[in-house]
């Protein structure tokens, strides 16, 4: 009988092991769709679709109009989405660092800042006009409320973010470029 329990045991921490990793592995695929569709698939958490429900428009919105002034510089999206991949957590909690401690007036202020954190080996400054026009200071002060959440909840790392990003630049890029409807 002992032996029996030792087993169900093991069975059960590997299959909870295994569905946690699953979970993890899958979930920012699940996220990134579900910003960049129009449909939320009803297994995400309730916490989480109203979240991406309140940032799905505008970071679609302003993906776009980023990605066709990234198309009209030749900058291929591979260098920005390795730009995205050598983000550090160092980088990334001292830009959210001098987001909370600086009076934040307007979008190119905010830009200047991920400028300075954020370098890129290609001309960033295509950007700026996008970012301008489609991230008001409410947007962006609720996505640094948001990350200072996430930062002290440990709900979303800088790892998992990134990862999000990354797919919903590439899944963005992919519906721009592909002619074929999904």
């Amino acid at each position: 009988m002992k032996k029996i329990l030792i087993a169900a045991a093991i069975v059960i921490a590997v299959l909870g092991t295994g569905g946690y990793l699953l979970y993890r592995s899958y979930m920012t695929d699940i996220i990134a769709r579900a910003v960049v569709s129009d449909s939320m698939p009803p297994y995400i958490p309730k916490r989480l679709q109203t979240r991406i429900e309140t940032i799905r428009k505008p970071l679609n919105k302003g993906t776009e109009a980023m990605l066709q002034k990234m198309h009209a510089s030749r900058i291929p999206v591979d260098r920005v989405l390795d730009a995205v991949d050598k983000t550090t957590e160092e980088e990334a909690y001292a830009f959210l660092d001098e987001l909370n401690n600086t009076r934040l007036r307007n979008s190119d202020q905010v830009f200047d800042i991920a400028k300075k954190h954020f370098p890129a080996d290609f001309d960033v400054e295509v950007f700026r006009a996008p970012f301008r026009e489609h991230f008001q200071m409410s947007q962006i002060r609720s996505a640094i409320a948001l990350a200072n959440k996430n930062r002290k909840e440990k709900n979303i790392d800088i790892k998992w973010a990134k990862e999000i990003l990354k797919k919903i630049i590439a899944d963005k890029n992919r519906e721009m470029t592909d002619p074929a409807p999904r």
